[in-house]
């Protein structure tokens, strides 16, 4: 099986997730071999889910202009009962 640089793109966060059969994730992986082009979008992409899961283990307040802003919205939302 072999893929062009338009499937590993469509299929690249399937790839990243472990979604694909073992078969198509061969074809993936010997295709980011031979491209460099796929190669960087697969390194960035992997970049931000790593950084994703990262954030998820440490808490990130928001900005205090955003609370501000969502607590001046909500005191100005009535809720139905």
């Amino acid at each position: 099986m072999r893929v062009e640089c338009a499937e590993v793109t469509d299929r690249l966060w399937e790839y990243l997730d472990g979604e694909l059969a073992a078969e198509e994730a061969a074809a993936v992986d010997r295709h980011l071999a031979a491209c460099s082009f796929c190669r960087m979008r697969h390194s960035r992409d992997r970049s931000f889910l790593v950084l994703l899961v990262q954030s998820l283990h440490r808490p990130c307040p928001a900005p205090a202009p955003l609370r501000l802003a969502i607590r001046a919205r909500l005191a100005g939302f009535r809720f139905e009962r």
